[in-house]
């Protein structure tokens, strides 16, 4: 991982190390194994976070999504900022406002758990 000032540490999410002097030193879960931790939706991005804050990168190289922590103390499953995504659609999308709840396959192949829904069903 790199951080903003330039500095590179390297991060075992399965172990939940990471080489930076917080995490090495006071033995502490340091803020880069947080932001794999959501990044890799084993930990909810607080629900007061500002969708437009959050890294359009987080959660990119993951197959997991990350998970939005709703304010009834639950977790969403809904992309963060996932309104924000719907441009970056598959060109091929042939999703259909016919099933409501299902993603087509080049949609969920892209990540996308959710129908385009400015899905017209006018290709057909």
């Amino acid at each position: 991982m790199t951080t903003q000032s330039g500095s590179e540490y390297r991060v075992d999410a399965r172990e939940g190390r990471c080489t930076c002097p917080d995490h090495q030193y006071r033995e502490a879960e340091c803020k880069h194994i947080r932001r794999i931790a959501f990044a890799t939706g084993q930990r909810p991005i607080p629900a007061w976070v500002d969708a437009d804050e959050v890294d359009a990168q987080l959660g990119e190289h993951v197959e997991e999504t990350p998970k939005v922590a709703a304010t009834d103390g639950g977790v969403t499953l809904e992309e963060f900022g996932g309104d924000d995504r719907d441009d970056d659609r598959p060109e091929d999308c042939d999703c259909s406002p016919l099933f409501e709840d299902l993603a087509c396959w080049p949609c969920y192949r892209d990540g996308f758990e959710t129908p385009n829904p400015h899905a017209t069903g006018d290709d057909e």
